[in-house]
């Protein structure tokens, strides 16, 4: 009788239920068990998804339209700025927000530019994103792949500046 060291055919690991995966080990089994696939979202969850962001982004504005952030206590303090004294790129983004609300663009780009600037944009992508779910079938509008890499770079230059004791930059700071 052979002991089972002497047995020449690879034994599959301890997840032999997995499938076999050609290639990748000897014996065609996969080397590690898949823990998760990537979900394909059907039309009607994605439209569902981006209703409910819709509604959390409206009672968000609700909220923010009714009590104004500039009076302390209503809303929590920036971890970033607590800790370093320093503004982060969303600091004076709700004070900005209520502004916009009231109607008040310029009050709004002097706590937060950039997101005067980006809320919009967001709110388009928004409507595309729903159009795209709902099914429209025209073309729309899409951010070309090479501007991607752009954003956080815009985001951290915005960080840096706002933060310069600079005559051009103190403008930009919350």
């Amino acid at each position: 009788m052979a002991s089972r060291m002497d047995d020449p055919q690879p034994q599959p690991p301890a997840w032999a239920g997995c499938a076999p995966d050609p290639g990748t080990a000897p014996g065609g089994w996969a080397t590690r068990p898949r823990v998760w696939a990537p979900r394909a979202w059907g039309p009607r969850a994605r439209l569902a998804g981006f209703a409910t962001l819709g509604v959390i982004a409206v009672a968000a504005a609700v909220r923010v339209y009714l009590v104004d952030p500039a009076h302390p206590g209503h809303y929590p303090v920036c971890p970033f700025r607590w800790a370093t004294s320093l503004d982060c790129p969303g600091c004076g983004s709700l004070r900005a927000a209520h502004q916009l609300l009231h109607g008040h663009p310029g009050e709004a780009a002097n706590f937060n530019l950039f997101f005067v600037v980006v809320a919009p944009v967001l709110g388009a992508g928004w409507l595309v994103a729903v159009a795209r779910a709902a099914g429209w079938r025209r073309p729309l509008p899409r951010v070309p792949a090479r501007l991607l890499p752009v954003i956080p770079v815009l985001v951290i230059a915005f960080w840096v500046l706002r933060n310069l004791p600079l005559p051009g930059c103190t403008w930009l700071a919350a």
